[in-house]
């Protein structure tokens, strides 16, 4: 669907819980603006690129706890005390990013209509979640007792971190503050920004 100038204006549509006069139909499925019923109809798609992503989200995730970093602990007193602080700040921002994302994508989500996209993105959320919780495993792991409430709360203090972190969530909030067409794609580039520079970064 190509947008013309007069979308911007208008609110983005939210695919309703259950819609039986809609079509989920292979030549009118779109990612957005379909007449969806908003049933996961997955015998046929039109995206097979998605289901194949799914799949491959499935076998791509980690749980915290089957994780032994017994040596990590060891490998955090013999950082320098700058590499420790770069190390408390790239824990802290990623749990700020992977809790925005959790947070965020249920409002795009809404105005999927394309099941195998709106499936994906489902996905996505559990896994969020998840990674919340694993840095959360590595902080109370890893950093001593008397240090962890600083690092949870370390893009309160860094300005840089802080900065970053309100550009971000300020483009999320924008669309929950005013949920244009325009809006939301704008909310839609964040998140790409998000996952591949900001997420990206922390973990290189």
């Amino acid at each position: 669907m190509v947008l013309n100038f007069t979308d911007k204006a208008r609110s983005m549509p939210v695919s309703p819980i259950f819609n039986p006069a809609g079509d989920d139909t292979i030549e009118n499925r779109s990612i957005w603006f379909g007449n969806t019923t908003n049933l996961m109809q997955l015998n046929d798609v039109r995206y097979t690129w998605a289901v194949g992503l799914y799949k491959q989200m499935r076998e791509n995730f980690w749980i915290p706890e089957r994780l032994d970093v017994t040596q990590d602990v060891t490998d955090y007193w013999n950082l320098t005390d700058e590499e420790r602080y770069a190390y408390d700040g790239i824990l802290s921002y990623l749990t700020f990013l992977d809790s925005v994302q959790t947070c965020n994508i249920p409002h795009l989500k809404t105005s999927v209509t394309a099941p195998e996209i709106s499936l994906c993105m489902a996905e996505q959320i559990s896994q969020e979640a998840m990674h919340n919780q694993s840095y959360q495993y590595l902080i109370e792991t890893i950093i001593p007792p008397e240090k962890r409430s600083e690092v949870y709360d370390f893009w309160r203090t860094d300005k840089v971190l802080k900065d970053r972190c309100e550009f971000i969530a300020g483009l999320y909030q924008q669309y929950i503050d005013n949920d244009s067409v325009e809006n939301y794609f704008v909310a839609l580039l964040a998140d790409y920004l998000l996952e591949g520079l900001y997420f990206y970064n922390g973990l290189n």
